[in-house]
């Protein structure tokens, strides 16, 4: 058996009822063929006239010797309709908005982060060579070991720092890239028994190019450098080093004079 409802514009919703209460209910004029109906199956609302034929009312007609039910302020609408009506819109959703703020939220972070980090690692590259100047003169002779440990460290750091920006961007990494990489690995930054640090020079035959200057490794050896050729070929990193102005006696493993 299917269950009955229809639209009283001063009751709301009215149901369960059967066919044939809905049937009396028409000859009694209490709905008429533009009154909204719906049973179990309809997608929405329809008017009474059009579901006639199913009802069996198709050639029936109101009793004229009862009056029409008298108009009434229509009832508010309710969440208990049985069916959609027509013309109700969904609730519109926050999401768009949501999405939108937390996209601008992130790159309002992005932008600040990358300021910090230019602020940062200018002054704490500054704070470590003030620091480590002061220890510079604490070592009065000259040690190869560590000359050849410190040497390592600075090739080891230009080398990650090519594989990361030359070799994914085509671009050869400058001093900022050198410090982030130091502050990912602090072991890249030495001692105060051998530091150095890396400045950008111009290429005489390679594809980058940098002067490395050594500190901790005794007086006659602070700010003094040697240069560094760097090529790629594929992913390897390959450098040349040549002295600028280290005395000869002074020169790392593998570096020419």
């Amino acid at each position: 058996m299917t269950d009955w409802y229809y639209h009283d514009p001063g009751k709301g919703r009215v149901g369960p009822l059967t066919a044939e209460e809905m049937r009396q209910r028409y000859r009694e004029r209490l709905i008429a063929r533009d009154t909204l109906a719906w049973h179990d199956g309809l997608r929405e609302w329809q008017p009474l006239e059009r579901l006639l034929e199913e009802l069996g009312l198709t050639g029936v007609q109101p009793d004229a010797r009862l009056p029409p039910p008298l108009p009434s302020r229509p009832a508010a609408a309710t969440a208990s309709h049985a069916g959609p009506m027509r013309g109700t819109a969904p609730p519109r959703s926050n999401t768009s908005g949501c999405l939108i703020v937390a996209i601008v939220l992130g790159v309002v972070g992005l932008v600040l982060l990358a300021i910090l980090a230019a602020i940062a690692l200018p002054a704490y590259r500054d704070y470590v060579e003030r620091t480590r100047a002061l220890r510079g003169g604490t070592t009065p002779t000259f040690d190869a070991e560590r000359m050849a440990r410190t040497e390592a460290l600075a090739r080891t750091l230009i080398e990650r720092a090519m594989g990361a920006h030359y070799g994914q961007q085509g671009i050869c990494p400058d001093e900022f890239e050198f410090e982030t990489e130091q502050v990912r690995d602090q072991r890249l930054q030495g001692d105060e028994n051998g530091w150095f640090l890396i400045r950008s020079a111009k290429p005489r035959s390679g594809l980058c190019a940098y002067d490395v200057e050594f500190y901790g490794l005794g007086p006659e050896l602070t700010g003094k450098t040697v240069r560094y050729e760097v090529t790629m070929l594929g992913k390897e990193v390959g450098i040349v080093c040549n002295n600028n102005d280290l005395p000869p006696d002074r020169l790392p493993p593998g570096c020419g004079g």
